[in-house]
């Protein structure tokens, strides 16, 4: 079984600050390093990331970003075991979030469960579009 782990965060630098690069040359490292995969979503303010593997790699990775002093409101809003990865081959896509992307996403977040997993699909699809 894999662990599928999907967190929002608020940024404490605007998109496109320096370190956002940071953040991604980071996790693609380290991601590779520790077996996972995912992907980040960057709005202007925030972000959403899926992170998916083994359980031990996936707790630690997520303490490690919950510390991390460049995110702010770490929030898991969907954990969840599943049998196979949605972002295979992705140590950590990125890819900045629309407007309506973003309107999207929140709005599922409030509805609870039914809405997370509707908000994972879209970020599949961002992914499989790679916008």
């Amino acid at each position: 079984m894999i662990t599928q782990l999907l967190y929002t965060s608020a940024s404490r630098y605007p998109r496109g600050h320096p370190t956002d690069f940071q953040i991604l040359a980071e996790a693609l490292e380290r991601n590779t390093q520790l077996g996972v995969t995912g992907y980040l979503l960057r709005d202007l303010a925030s972000f959403c990331q899926v992170l998916e593997g083994p359980d031990a790699s996936v707790d630690l990775l997520f303490s490690e970003i919950a510390r991390d002093t460049r995110h702010d409101r770490v929030v898991v809003r969907m954990r969840r075991q599943v049998t196979e990865r949605a972002f295979l081959g992705w140590s950590m896509g990125y890819a900045s979030l629309s407007p309506n992307d973003a309107e999207f996403l929140a709005t599922r977040f409030a509805d609870g469960r039914g809405g997370v997993l509707l908000a994972f699909d879209r970020v599949g699809r961002i992914a499989a579009t790679g916008s």
